[in-house]
Formats: C-alpha cells, structure tokens, sequence
C-alpha cells in the first residue's frame, strides 16, 4: 500500500550565534515567560543526554506566515542556550497529499520571510536580555534545518516504511526539492532509515529530516540541538581563523619600535590560547552531549 496523503506538522529552525555566552539565570528574570527545558524523558535517548545548563523556552505572537499555500502557526517558539546561541522554530501544520508536501519543502529552501521573522525574533530577545548576553553578535548567518513530523495514524499502514511512502517523494523532502532527483540521490536520500518500534520512521538529512512516531517529541528535540551545535560549531571556526590570521600579523612584524607593543601581543596571545582550549572543550562537549534517536 502506497502512502499518498499525511497529516502532522512542519517544524521549520534557525539557529543564530548571538554572542559569547548568555547568563541564563538573569536571563530568566528578563524573561518572565520563558521557562527551562530539557531534553524529552524518552527511551529513545541515552539516560545521560541532557543539557549542563538547561535552555530558556519562551514564545512570542506573530502574523502567521503564508508558505506556499500553507500557514505557520501564531506562536513562534525561541530557545536560548548558555552557549549564545538562540534557535527560533516556526510550525506549519499540514494534511495534504505527498505531492503538496513536495511543494511545500522546496519552499521552505532558503525562505527569506521565515528567515527574516527569526531574525527580528532574535533580535527582539537580545535587547530584552542586555548584558545577559555577554559580547553580543549577531553578525553571522542562520543555519536552518526542516523535519516533517508525521503522524503515524495519518498513514493509513502498519509500519511505514520507505517503501509505502516511496523513496522518491521521501528524498524530495529531504532535500528540500520539487524537482526530480536522479537514482543516485533519491538512493543517497534514504540510505539509513531508523525505526524505534513498528510505526516509527526517521530520516535525517544535511537540509531536512522526515519523523514519523507515535511519541516524536525527542527526535525534533535532539535535530533543533544539533542545529544549534552547528552554528555554534561554525562560529568557532570562524573565530579560530580570525585568531591564526592575528597571530600571523604578530609573527611577521617588522615595522620600526613594534617591540613597545610587545606586551600588548604576548596578553592577546594570551587571550587567543585561553580561547582556543575554551573552544577544544565546547567541541568535545558538542560531540559528547548531542545524542542520536535510536
């Protein structure tokens, strides 16, 4: 039996580098209604998965955003991380047939609207939290991910799988795209599905994942944190080659009394080491504390 039409929603992230770190604690009391949050109690996830610091969860009204035909939902829901980061996830409900779904995913690829309210969010949280945010910035890119939450009673089988709803409409949604793939992708798209019980699907791609599951709060969970361990991961590495480039320009030094701002370089040298070893350890902790849903 083929699957040809599901009902669930869209869950649409992007996640901000807004600064150095933020005090969640001060935050909180900035943020009357945020609250903090875990990752879901499931079996799905390793017993130790969780945050150091748990994330502040708030939500803020917003026009909902037509996409193709379908709408987002009036709430837009923010999580700000101790780390600086902030994640703004949009919800798209849907009941169409695959086909509409295809449409919908291609117009979800580099949306500027949505892009453009997570921004304004993003924005509008950091003048509210101050100083909570220490060394704000927001000067680099999002990085957005997609997951199609569906929900297994809408799928009309006993256990769905790549095959009822077909591997091409399926790397469609992964990939984000309305035109047709070739072999190769549509074979690449959909090489590891993982399944937790009988009517569980999941597949995760570089742009969008598909979830279908009975309890299928933990997977949006655990794909928005690694959404944020992305940007966070690409932030560092901008801030190790800016560090390489200043450490050049001190070693290659020549002009005339440069040996007055002797002490000023050895302190930044300093500061980039300190840096560094922070870095190698948020790495470490990204790898560490990301869980993959079984």
């Amino acid at each position: 039996m083929t699957i040809e039409r599901v009902s669930g929603e869209c869950r649409v992230m992007f996640a901000f580098e807004a600064g150095y770190a933020v005090d969640l604690v001060r935050a909180e009391s900035r943020l009357p209604a945020a609250a903090r949050e875990a990752l879901p109690q499931s079996r799905r996830l390793p017993a130790d998965s969780d945050f150091t610091q748990k994330p502040l969860r708030f939500a803020v009204d917003h026009a909902a955003i037509e996409v193709d035909g379908f709408r987002t939902a009036t709430l837009v829901e923010a999580t700000i991380y101790d780390f600086g980061a902030i994640s703004v996830s949009f919800r798209i409900p849907f009941d169409a047939a695959m086909e509409r779904l295809a449409a919908l995913a291609a117009a979800l690829w580099n949306n500027r609207a949505l892009a453009a309210t997570a921004r304004t969010v993003v924005e509008e949280a950091m003048r509210t939290l101050g100083d909570a945010i220490a060394r704000p910035d927001l000067r680099a890119g999002a990085e957005d991910f997609v997951v199609f939450v569906v929900d297994p009673a809408s799928c009309g089988v006993a256990g769905p799988a790549v095959e009822a709803f077909g591997a091409a409409r399926l790397a469609a949604l992964l990939r984000l795209e309305d035109k047709p793939l070739a072999a190769e992708e549509i074979a690449d798209a959909v090489q590891h599905p993982i399944s937790y019980g009988p009517r569980d699907l999941v597949l995760v791609d570089w742009a969008a994942a598909l979830v279908v599951g009975a309890g299928p709060a933990a997977a949006p969970a655990v794909l928005e944190h690694a959404n944020v361990q992305l940007v966070e991961l690409k932030h560092l590495d901008t801030e190790l080659d800016r560090g390489l480039d200043q450490v050049w320009a001190m070693l290659n030094e020549r002009a005339l009394f440069a040996r007055f701002r002797l002490r000023a370089n050895l302190r930044r040298l300093a500061e980039l080491e300190l840096e560094g070893a922070t870095a190698d350890r948020v790495v470490d902790a990204v790898l560490a504390a990301t869980p993959v849903p079984r």
